[in-house]
């Protein structure tokens, strides 16, 4: 099972070093995780945007940035990437499930939201598979908008 923890100085290298597969890259699924953390540094005022590492058995495997806002009650799943060394091992469904239980958990949103590039139907079968719903096509960003309903 995949826990979220903290970025520190201890593992910030290991989460900026992560990477997708080359396919992956070139089809521009997920910004470079260094990008996500420059934008924390950017929203860090606004106090609604969280970037952690993704671990699993002691071991860093993947980065995910949530973005909370607590007036729509919405969590989102900003970013999400699961290192190529440690793809097609579960580590991506868990990650989602681990989110779904955070927002379930606070008791502060009704939706959590998700969403994918096109082209990346891997993540658009596991979000389904786990109930998430079509909610619109964002044109801007070539991305799929998908709802889950935390309050079911």
């Amino acid at each position: 099972m995949v826990k979220f923890i903290e970025i520190t100085e201890e593992n910030f290298y290991i989460v900026i070093n992560l990477e997708t597969h080359e396919y992956q890259q070139q089809q521009k699924f997920v910004a470079p995780n260094v990008r996500s953390l420059a934008e924390c540094y950017l929203y860090r005022n606004d106090n609604d945007v969280f970037p952690y590492a993704v671990e699993a058995n002691n071991k860093i495997v993947g980065f995910i940035l949530i973005d909370i806002d607590e007036e729509k009650r919405e969590f989102m799943v900003w970013r999400m990437m699961i290192d190529k060394n440690h793809q097609r091992r579960g580590y991506g469904r868990q990650t989602v499930e681990e989110a779904i239980r955070m927002a379930s958990n606070s008791g502060k949103y009704d939706t959590l939201i998700a969403d994918y590039v096109k082209g990346n139907e891997r993540m658009g079968m596991l979000l389904r598979g786990l109930g998430f719903m079509d909610y619109n096509f964002d044109k801007e960003n070539n991305e799929y908008v998908l709802h889950y309903d935390l309050n079911k």
